[in-house]
């Protein structure tokens, strides 16, 4: 009985995580990993009631938001609540496209919610710290830090998207045809230079991505809590906030060189070319 109930559940998750797991170990994204080994087991209890993929996103940005909102009041009971808000806000994301995946719910509508729901968290999360930061210590820097590291943090999400957003344009299709046509796009690189690019982009997708943002900011109010070290917490908000900055600056030169490529890559990918 119980190895036909785990093959039940293993036949369950391949279908519900589908080839997004994947794509996350062929890019090596670790951070990924804890929300992607519990979220199945809160997806497998869900998919039997009524519940939708839409009102677990919904809800998801709702508590995200409370969570944002918990932090920000400055409370040491009301942060660690919130940040435990925020733990489940992540594993929303997860769970909701595993709904969706295995009843077959996946719309245009959910995309649309995903959408904003991240744009609202980003926007939000990184003032929220520095709100609460500053109802500590009074130092009005780290809400112009918090509003500053929360631009670039959604800068960085529209930098990353820019691709898919211009091979929207209808213009696009002619250009890139002339591209793979003239085949000025190749080029080699050694792998040496090639595998420690690959580990530095690693980890900037690491440290920027919310799990390991929220997971940082957490150990630091624990941090100070517990042990009254003010400035760890100060100094992970301003060394984020330059960090923000440098990943920005450079995600937009980045870009700048790999635009056309991503480009290509998405209209494969979407077999445009016979």
């Amino acid at each position: 009985m119980f190895l036909k109930c785990k093959m039940k559940f293993k036949e369950f998750k391949r279908i519900a995580q589908g080839k997004k797991l994947e794509r996350t170990k062929r890019k090596k994204a670790w951070w990924h990993s804890p929300a992607h080994f519990i979220s199945p087991f809160i997806t497998w209890i869900l998919v039997k009631t009524p519940i939708t993929a839409n009102f677990v996103t919904v809800f998801g940005i709702v508590i995200g938001l409370i969570g944002l909102l918990l932090i920000g009041l400055g409370s040491n009971f009301f942060i660690i609540l919130g940040f435990i808000l925020l733990y489940l806000y992540y594993l929303s994301d997860e769970v909701d496209g595993e709904i969706a995946r295995y009843k077959k719910q996946i719309s245009l509508r959910g995309i649309y919610y995903d959408e904003i729901g991240h744009l609202i968290f980003l926007g939000w999360f990184f003032f929220a710290i520095g709100y609460s930061i500053y109802n500590i210590n009074t130092e009005f820097l780290y809400i112009i830090l918090g509003a500053v590291a929360s631009y670039l943090l959604l800068g960085v999400r529209v930098i990353r998207k820019i691709a898919i957003i211009a091979s929207t344009k209808s213009e696009i299709r002619n250009i890139i045809n002339q591209k793979v046509e003239s085949n000025e796009l190749q080029s080699s690189k050694k792998g040496f230079i090639k595998s420690i690019k690959g580990l530095i982009i690693n980890l900037v997708n690491a440290f920027s991505h919310p799990y390991i943002i929220i997971t940082v900011f957490f150990i630091g109010f624990i941090l100070y809590m517990n042990f009254g070290y003010l400035q760890i917490l100060e100094l992970i908000m301003i060394v984020y906030t330059i960090f923000m900055f440098i990943v920005f600056t450079s995600f937009i030169i980045i870009k700048f060189k790999t635009f056309e490529k991503d480009i290509i890559k998405i209209f494969q990918s979407a077999n445009i070319y016979d």
